[in-house]
Order: structure tokens, then sequence, then C-alpha cells
């Protein structure tokens, strides 16, 4: 299997006679030549702003220099123009639920297939070694690699949820002290699963969850909580923690997989995130990636979609191609009860963006069922089911994403505005007329530099 193209053409050549065009009459100021400029797209900055339908984006050092509309927007002399009439631009995604598996080769796989699918940056959220650690660290800069933060290896209770060989404390000071730990590899997040599991007083506690989240503000990294149950979150708000993976609806554990009778979140419990800045990341393909292959066998037929399975777990791409697997899995007898606990989930994803809370994505890549790349794209799908608009699914999967990196607000990337990196993705189809269009990639560019896509599944 390949490693999906990461060859990067430069687009920062200064091509004099290139098809640059002089300032329009009356422009202010005049405009240093030279630069990239795309023009006649229609731009969607990913601020929520109405689109432009014909826009001109410059782009100089890796940065964009000026967006706008064509009558508005001059072109410098000596630019290389690039001609995308018809086309979308977009930013780049922003992932913030991954799991990056195995050692460097597989990881510059897994950076490959997410590049090839337009995301840019990424968040590895509780699985990663000291020594995996500096590959995410290491790839901010590089234009072959998606912007990566971590959260390190997670914390969890000794038996608990996701406990083996991740940080499982027993005191308050324990958890304090393999906190610093982390911090001292340079990792931007700490992750813990609040869950529970069959066994009984296995999950973390309030203390040391408490602790964790003390320790990790004082050391200067973004505490993240993995719940599932809104007496949970309620805690960990008052802790001091703001960033939550999944939902309030049973997902993992003990009694999940089946509807539960009280599934939406309180009106208290809502001010609570509206007060404290609180946003939430659902990761709905984790829940629906169960059944989704077996209902939907076709997806299994694009080479892509083969290629982004084979980066990380060929076996699960080999499982969902058994034809007696899939029946099995349609077939259980709680199969439908699946489907509607999965609806809760995305009433919860409504209902949290109806009343003002930030919903932001992250799709759980490389658990068994969740590809790297294509699976963003399916997400946005799942958001914009769930009753959200197109655009709404896309700001969640760029700006509001790229706002709670840290420095959490001053991010300079998840927009196409003047000022910020251009990493962007060019559509051959309009993804406000159908989401399922962000999926017809043109082009990727990363760091002001076109992506290779053209060797995916090359080998």
């Amino acid at each position: 299997m390949t490693r999906f193209g990461a060859t990067i053409i430069g687009v920062a050549l200064l091509a004099a006679g290139c098809g640059g065009n002089t300032a329009p009459e009356g422009q202010a100021e005049p405009v240093e030549p030279g630069g990239v400029a795309l023009v006649g797209a229609q731009l969607i900055d990913g601020t929520g702003g109405a689109p432009v339908a014909d826009s001109v984006v410059v782009i100089r050092d890796g940065r964009i220099e000026s967006a706008g509309p064509r009558d508005t927007t001059p072109v410098p002399d000596g630019a290389e123009t690039v001609d995308l009439t018809g086309k979308t631009l977009m930013p780049g995604l922003v992932n913030l639920h991954v799991h990056y598996r195995e050692g460097a080769e597989e990881i510059e796989r897994q950076f490959d297939a997410q590049l090839h699918w337009g995301v840019t940056t990424a968040r590895s959220t509780g699985s990663d070694t000291p020594e995996r650690v500096a590959i995410l660290l290491d790839s901010a800069d590089r234009p072959d690699a998606p912007r990566t933060f971590t959260a390190g290896m997670g914390f969890s209770r000794p038996g608990g949820f996701n406990a083996a060989g991740r940080n499982a404390p027993e005191t308050e000071e324990e958890a304090r002290q393999l906190v610093r730990s982390q911090t001292d590899l340079g990792v931007h997040f700490i992750k813990m699963w609040v869950n529970e599991v069959a066994e009984p007083d296995r999950k973390i506690t309030p203390e040391i969850r408490s602790a964790i989240v003390e320790e990790a503000i004082a050391n200067g990294a973004i505490p993240v909580a993995h719940i599932d149950e809104e007496a949970d979150g309620r805690q960990l708000i008052e802790a001091g923690l703001t960033d939550f993976l999944h939902s309030t609806v049973l997902t993992f554990g003990p009694g999940s997989g089946a509807p539960v009778d009280d599934p939406d979140p309180s009106a208290e419990f809502i001010q609570m995130c509206l007060d404290s800045g609180a946003y939430f990341t659902p990761t709905l393909s984790i829940i629906q990636g169960n059944w989704h292959f077996a209902e939907n066998p076709a997806l299994l037929d694009d080479p892509e979609v083969q290629a982004s399975f084979a980066t990380y777990n060929p076996d699960a791409l080999a499982g969902w191609q058994d034809a007696e697997r899939r029946a099995s899995v349609v077939g259980a007898d709680n199969f439908e009860d699946r489907k509607a606990a999965f609806r809760q989930v995305q009433d919860f994803v409504r209902t949290m963006h109806e009343a003002g809370v930030k919903v932001a994505m992250g799709n759980d890549a490389g658990t068994p069922n969740v590809p790297f790349g294509w699976g963003m794209h399916h997400e946005m799908e799942l958001y914009v089911e769930a009753g959200l608009s197109p655009m709404d699914a896309i700001v969640a999967a760029t700006s509001l994403g790229a706002s709670q990196m840290p420095p959490v607000g001053q991010a300079d990337f998840g927009t196409l505005e003047a000022g910020m990196v251009a990493d962007l993705i060019v559509l051959n189809a309009d993804p406000l007329a159908d989401i399922a269009n962000t999926l017809d990639i043109d082009r990727v560019m990363r760091l002001g530099e076109w992506v290779d896509r053209t060797a995916l599944g090359a080998n």
C-alpha cells in the first residue's frame, strides 16, 4: 500500500507575465507585484458569512494576502494566476479527534491520507507515546503533513475505560505528577476518559479529575474529557474544564447501544456550557461506523476509501468486505435500537448548536471503522443530517475547531481571510447545494503549497 502522495508542488513561484492583472482603477494603494492569485471561484471563507460568488484570493509566502470579490480585490502584477471559475474554495478541515497508529512510517501514511482529503489540521487525543508525540510536534511547519496537536497519553482509572497502557493514577498527587510528565513532553492537551465500565467503581473519580484539570491548566495544557453523562459534564465545568468529546447521551460502556429515556441536555447544563464557553466535539462517526459500511457496501468499492482504510487498519476493511458479517450486523436483534440511540446523539448536536453552544467537529479517525481523511467529510454529512445547514457544518469543521486550538482564540488558520495561513481546499462542486460535494476535491493547499494527490493507491 502506498503512502498517499505528499509530494509538494510549490505555488509561491513568481511567474512574471503569467496572467497577472493590474490593480483596478481607483485602487487606493499599490499592490506589491508577484504572489499567486486564485481567481473566479466561489469563496466560502469559514467564518459563516455569505459566500463570494466570484472571488480573488492572493497568496504570498504561505499566507493569504487578500481575499474578496473580484471587482474589489486586485491581482498583483506578475502574479501566477490560477483560473478556478466554476469551483469553490473553502478552508482546510480541522479534525479535533484523531488517534494516530503505530510508528513513524505508518503515521506518514496517515498524514498523507488526511492531506489527500483536505484535512490540514488534526488533534490526536490520548494515544501518543513520547516517541509519537515527538513526530506529531514536528509536523506543524511541514507542507507535507497536517498541522498536528497532541494530548500525549490519556488518563483513566486503574481498570477503567481505555486504561490499558495509559495513565491510571490512584491518587491526586500521582495524577498531578503524571500530568507534569506529559506537559514536559510539550503536549498541548491533557485527555481523560470519564466513562463507566462493566466492573463497578472503575470511573475516574471527581477528585482525581479535578486534580488533572488544575494541574493541566497550571502547566499550560488544555484539559479535555471524553464523557457520556451530564453529571460528569457539570462536575468538570465546575472544575474548570470546557473541552468535551462525545455527548451527554450514553454511548460507551454498560447500557450503551440502546436509546436512553431522557436524552436531552437540561436547560441548566446548556446554560453552564454557555456561561463557561464549553464546547463539544460529538464524534458521530464512531457510533454510526459500527454498521454504516454494512448498510452501504458500495462505499467499499471506492479505491480512495479502500486506501484510507489501508493506511491504518486493512483488517477492518476486510471485515466489512465479508458479506456474511455485513448481513449479521444489519440482521441483529438490536440493530434498530443502535440506530435509534445514534439519532439521539444527532439530536444532541442539533440541540446544542441551536442553543448557541459551540459544536466543533472530529470523527475519532484511526478507530477501527473511521478512516482517516474521508471520514471527516462523512462527519459533515452527519451534521447536516442532524439538522445543521451545510454552512454550519463547514464552520464546525474549520474555523470553530481552529478557534479552540492553543493559544485559544489566536489561530492563524481555519479561515480564508487576509493574514491567515493558506490551508485550503478547491472543490469541483458547491457544498452549500449538497454537503457531499466536499468529497469532490480538485486540489488541496497546505501552507501555500499544492499537495500532490495523484499517488493515492499507487502501490
